[in-house]
């Protein structure tokens, strides 16, 4: 398998090794020879653009186009650090605290700007983007694309003509656990009533700006330790649980990290999903790079940030749609490409636990961390996302929960949750942009 993926990208049989020790510069070439990092070009354009005086357009265009590969190589480098330290619990643990990290460093240099309607925006966008257009996109294509042989247990047919087999799935449906994806879900209604809560109560005609303040930061560590104590369900005291009924699919499909099982039946179908494939950075070097990358993130998105309120008059983008549209586009381009392509290898499974896993990662970690770091910033971050916003999350988390009930996929389904994401596309196109005031974000 490993030697499939090494020609794929490119690299000679001279440097494939069947070795167990990895080969760093084998691994690099694996990670860096991807289509998607020939955009690293835009990390050094994106910094000269500021100090030449490019203006602030290609100052922020060319700083949001490298946090793409930038965050392909932190996902990549989290994923190889956890293999090679082979514990299901640590491996849990890395994709919580690195998962998301490019939405959190951006959310971090736009508190640091003090542009706090662009941290809530951004956040809020991640999550949409994920449950709307992520996992719409990958039930619409994984819905329409034929099934394979070996994987026609991911999915049930009603029809049998030749058209289907070979061309699209009519009369396709895909099945996944339903188990893992309705605890999340329920994770991301809880983080709902975070935001819904102290909005309501900044809405009171009395002024209560300060108290809502502390309610939400008391509240950030509260919904913090309940990601934590989701961590400790799914990875140690209900794990067994919730694997019951991946176990009969052929797969386990966490919050946090999705990985294939085998069974006895179909095993050799399932060789090219396994997840026990040895690492091939080593540790070190693995962490190495998750360091540097970090840092050049960290750099490019404080450039972007700054030039964000110059966008904003000189190309009449509105705040609300670069923080709730685009911004999240760039952090998760590779998580976008990767539930997609699983959808369309007929494991929607693995699909819906990127999408929703994600979710439930910002939700519950990255927006509460953002109120406590403000806190430490001296910035007045709360979780009064305002009614409209709040109203949008909240909707759109139902309406995907009704969707993920019966365990079944299909291209409806998927089409229904783009024609949503776009239509909250359009609407913030729309809305005026947020202004903080005495009594905090209104909107």
């Amino acid at each position: 398998q490993r030697q499939q993926q090494q020609q794929q990208q490119g690299v000679p049989e001279a440097d494939m090794t069947e070795d167990e020790t990895p080969n760093n510069l084998v691994g690099l070439k694996m990670i860096i020879l991807h289509p998607i990092c020939i955009l690293l070009i835009s990390v050094p354009l994106g910094l000269a653009s500021s100090y030449l005086s490019w203006g602030p357009a290609w100052t922020f265009w060319l700083n949001f186009i490298a946090l793409m590969p930038l965050a392909k190589i932190l996902g990549d480098a989290t994923e190889e650090l956890a293999a090679s330290i082979g514990n299901d619990a640590i491996t849990g643990l890395l994709n919580a605290s690195f998962g998301n990290a490019v939405e959190l460093i951006v959310a971090i240099q736009s508190l640091r700007a003090g542009l706090l309607s662009v941290v809530k925006c951004s956040l809020l966008g991640s999550v949409l983007s994920n449950i709307l257009l992520v996992l719409g996109t990958a039930f619409l294509l994984g819905g329409l694309t034929p099934g394979k042989v070996g994987q026609r247990r991911f999915c049930s047919f009603n029809d049998s003509g030749s058209f289907t087999d070979r061309y699209v799935g009519l009369e396709k449906e895909q099945k996944f656990p339903v188990k893992g994806a309705l605890v999340s879900m329920a994770m991301l209604l809880f983080s709902c009533m975070s935001f819904a809560l102290p909005t309501i109560f900044n809405a009171r005609p009395t002024d209560d700006f300060e108290a809502v303040l502390t309610v939400s930061r008391i509240g950030a560590w509260i919904v913090m330790s309940s990601y934590l104590a989701f961590l400790v369900f799914q990875l140690f005291t209900h794990r067994k649980t919730l694997t019951k009924e991946e176990n009969a699919l052929g797969v386990v499909s966490w919050g946090l990290a999705s990985m294939p099982i085998h069974t006895s039946e179909g095993e050799d179908d399932c060789e090219e999903n396994s997840s026990e494939e040895a690492a091939s950075l080593t540790r070190w070097f693995a962490f190495g790079l998750m360091a540097l990358t970090t840092i050049v993130v960290s750099v490019n998105s404080e450039f972007m940030v700054d030039a964000i309120e110059s966008v904003v008059k000189e190309c009449g983008i509105p705040q609300n749609f670069i923080g709730i549209i685009l911004l999240p586009v760039a952090g998760n381009a590779c998580e976008h490409a990767s539930a997609i392509r699983f959808a369309m290898q007929d494991r929607p499974g693995l699909a819906i636990g990127i999408a929703v896993g994600s979710s439930t990662q910002v939700a519950l970690l990255i927006v509460p961390v953002s109120v406590v770091v403000g806190w430490f910033l001296d910035q007045p971050m709360n979780l009064d996302f305002g009614c409209l916003h709040t109203a949008v999350v909240t909707l759109s988390i139902l309406v995907v929960l009704t969707l993920l009930l019966d365990g079944r996929a299909n291209w409806l389904k998927g089409y229904i949750l783009i024609c949503l994401y776009v239509f909250i596309s359009v609407l913030y196109w729309w809305v005026p942009t947020d202004e903080i005031s005495d009594r905090g974000w209104e909107l």
